[in-house]
């Protein structure tokens, strides 16, 4: 017999209850039944990638897991005692107590964590649910969420000290776009969605597109940065130590040089292809490209990258969206300028 303490909840659908359980009591002693190996089941097929981002987030010094596992249990008792609320649910040894009716990721994320044991995990139990009402819990709630734009999550990162990639790219993006001499002035969505007609360009577009500049692995050095482990630098990633240093300014300085260099090269095209997020996603890799080169010959300034791009001008000019905006196309893209620049890199 499993004994919680629980805080019941009524409803106009039905009861369930809240409480906590700590990990060792509940990974590996439920049971998950997909759709696609059980006629009865109701969830997804596991999302291996899923898991492992949830595991290397819940390995971090400073993480939290607050959204409650949800569980169906087939029978519970529940009893009072010294004015508290307690479920009383049948175990054994062998087999599951309970049902994951959603949070399977979760679930399945908490097995590879390091610190397995460190963790209380928040409950919600129904019991005896029907077939009908778990397929109804588990829609209800994954169908009444609303996905929260990337631009704005971004933003979000003002409220964090940690350096972590996106912290320091959002960083990198509001100078940008408050830098009302520059060629990225107002041309940022920095919510994700337009304030002015200016903004063509979402925040989400251009850090994506920086981060490569700066990491390999943005998961790991995140993890690294909040256990506070030193980061180390990338021979392939020449601005990678500024991120290292916190230097988002002089980053962003340098940025700030190479897109007036592309604006002023591209003409045109710099509206309608360089301020599209397939036209940043090149250009940035472009610039790791040929930064190299600059640090080198000891000048990351505008005239530097505009005599190198002056070159392919060419081949800037021709660049366009009529060849698509997915990854290949942007491969094709980054292909034909990389040898375009020869030996220029």
């Amino acid at each position: 017999m499993f004994e919680i303490s629980v805080f019941p909840i009524e409803q106009p659908g039905g009861s369930f209850y809240y409480s906590k359980i700590k990990t060792k009591d509940i990974v590996g002693k439920l049971n998950i039944r997909r759709r696609s190996v059980h006629a009865d089941g109701v969830q997804r097929d596991l999302a291996v990638k899923r898991i492992r981002e949830i595991s290397d987030y819940l390995s971090t010094a400073d993480a939290i897991l607050p959204t409650p596992l949800v569980i169906s249990v087939p029978f519970a008792e529940l009893r009072m005692a010294n004015n508290e609320y307690y479920l009383m649910i049948p175990t054994s040894d062998d087999s599951p107590w309970g049902e994951i009716i959603d949070g399977q990721h979760r679930y399945e994320g908490l097995r590879y964590v390091d610190n397995f044991n460190q963790y209380e995990i928040p409950v919600c139990i129904f019991i005896d649910l029907s077939i009908e009402d778990k397929a109804t819990v588990f829609s209800t709630i994954n169908s009444t969420q609303v996905k929260v734009p990337k631009s704005y999550i971004y933003d979000l990162f003002d409220y964090t000290d940690s350096n972590t990639p996106a912290k320091f790219c959002h960083e990198v993006c509001k100078t940008l776009n408050y830098d009302k001499d520059g060629p990225l002035s107002k041309r940022v969505k920095m919510l994700g969605r337009k304030l002015n007609d200016s903004e063509v360009l979402s925040q989400a577009a251009l850090v994506d597109a920086i981060i490569p500049l700066i990491s390999k692995n943005e998961k790991l050095d995140e993890k690294q940065v909040r256990n506070s482990e030193r980061l180390l630098p990338e021979e392939a990633l020449p601005l990678r130590q500024l991120y290292i240093d916190e230097n988002s300014l002089v980053f962003s300085k340098i940025l700030r040089n190479y897109f007036l260099a592309l604006r002023e090269v591209s003409e045109h095209n710099w509206e309608s292809y360089a301020l599209r997020s397939i036209g940043v996603k090149v250009f940035l890799r472009v610039l790791g490209l040929i930064a190299r080169k600059g640090l080198q010959e000891g000048s990351l300034s505008q005239d530097f990258f505009f005599s190198t791009l002056y070159k392919i001008k060419p081949h800037i000019l021709a660049c366009t969206t009529e060849e698509g905006t997915n990854k290949r196309a942007e491969d094709t893209a980054v292909e034909r300028l990389s040898a375009a620049l020869g030996q220029d890199l």
